[in-house]
């Protein structure tokens, strides 16, 4: 898959070229959190494509945002984790969260919902 880029000197087309393609921003909510399996990410990011997702997870690998880290035994397993770069996102995370609240409005019966996305670190102000 080739990259696209905004091509523009400037700090937030640069950012944007990093983590603003499509469901880049809502795995590193996920990572927030800590570190997740794979598996784990897609079941708590209904509707991403396993092709997109193992997409994203490498160009976010290639942009610094994140890691992927093999575990010991007995847990054996890789697990994606945020990078010090990464986890400064928290602040932008939280930043949408706030400015998407006013649009959430009622519930739609095609809405997928879990519990971490209103109580998660997402929503954390960074330490």
């Amino acid at each position: 898959m080739s990259r696209r880029s905004y091509d523009q000197y400037c700090a937030v087309a640069r950012a944007l070229d990093a983590v603003g393609e499509r469901w880049s921003l809502l795995i590193v909510r996920e990572l927030l959190d800590g570190p997740r399996r794979y598996t784990d990410l897609h079941a708590d990011l209904p509707g991403v494509s396993t092709d997109i997702l193992a997409a994203r997870l490498k160009q976010l690998e290639g942009e610094g945002v994140l890691l992927r880290r093999r575990l010991e035994r007995p847990a054996n397993g890789t697990v994606y984790e945020l990078t010090e770069r990464g986890a400064e996102l928290r602040a932008v995370v939280a930043a949408l969260g706030v400015w998407g609240l006013p649009a959430l409005g009622e519930q739609r019966p095609t809405d997928a919902v879990r519990g971490h996305w209103v109580t998660g670190a997402a929503l954390e102000p960074a330490s």
